[in-house]
């Protein structure tokens, strides 16, 4: 009798998948203004496959089993994680590099030897800009401010290159059941007699009318978006 998958199973992936042209055989890169794989060479366009060998469903886990730091070694991975001395930002270093420039401000920052458990990511959302979009959009955004950091603009006139960062979020699922208690206000009007140029007028004025109420709701979320970084402020997110 075959024996049932485990569920806590996750895929092991080693090294980087390749995708090769259907044409002419080179590698494809991902085009985020279209949203296509495109070929350099032949200029072909392909668009990016859903399942085969290569996709897995992403499974969801449970929350309290997380916290309580149950969860089965498959779902959790060791990182060096370190914090840059001049901005502040916690990133992920490579265990083959030892030295490295934040992706935040460019500030040249050396690995410590620790390291880090956490929770692997279950899927990447690809960039939307490419990086000539990327530069207009930041000359257009610095010039609606009226005061920017100097090094900043200094930055994008010389344009030099851009370095996208992946931020890492949380979605939540939740069930939720609420009670509730209040004041509930019904507008109605009444009309009254003012005096308006020496004449008498009629006006109706707005009133409310408060009950107490009170009740249960019970709703449920899917995918609640949370930033799980504290290394950029959440309005910038």
């Amino acid at each position: 009798m075959p024996t049932a998958p485990d569920p806590y199973q996750v895929p092991t992936v080693t090294g980087e998948h390749r995708f090769p042209c259907d044409e002419c055989g080179a590698d494809l890169r991902f085009a985020p203004e279209k949203g296509l794989l495109v070929c350099d060479f032949c200029g072909n366009e392909q668009p990016i496959e859903d399942g085969g060998s290569h996709h897995h469903p992403i499974r969801e886990l449970d929350f309290r089993a997380a916290l309580d730091a149950r969860l089965p070694e498959a779902e959790i991975e060791e990182t060096r994680v370190v914090q840059c001395p001049n901005c502040g930002a916690r990133f992920e270093f490579d265990p083959a590099i030892h030295a490295t420039e934040c992706p935040f401000c460019a500030t040249p920052v050396v690995a410590d030897t620790g390291s880090q458990r956490q929770i692997k990511p279950k899927a990447v959302l690809p960039f939307a800009l490419d990086e000539r979009t990327s530069h207009k959009a930041l000359g257009d955004w610095l010039g609606s401010l009226w005061f920017a950091p100097g090094g900043v603009k200094q930055y994008a006139r010389k344009g030099r290159k851009l370095q996208g960062v992946y931020v890492p979020y949380w979605t939540y699922d939740t069930q939720t059941k609420t009670r509730y208690s209040g004041q509930r206000g019904t507008i109605y009007y009444e009309t009254r007699t003012v005096m308006r140029d020496g004449k008498r007028v009629q006006q109706r004025v707005q009133k409310i009318r408060w009950r107490s109420v009170s009740g249960r709701v019970a709703r449920f979320f899917d995918d609640v978006l949370v930033l799980a970084s504290r290394s950029l402020p959440k309005r910038y997110t």
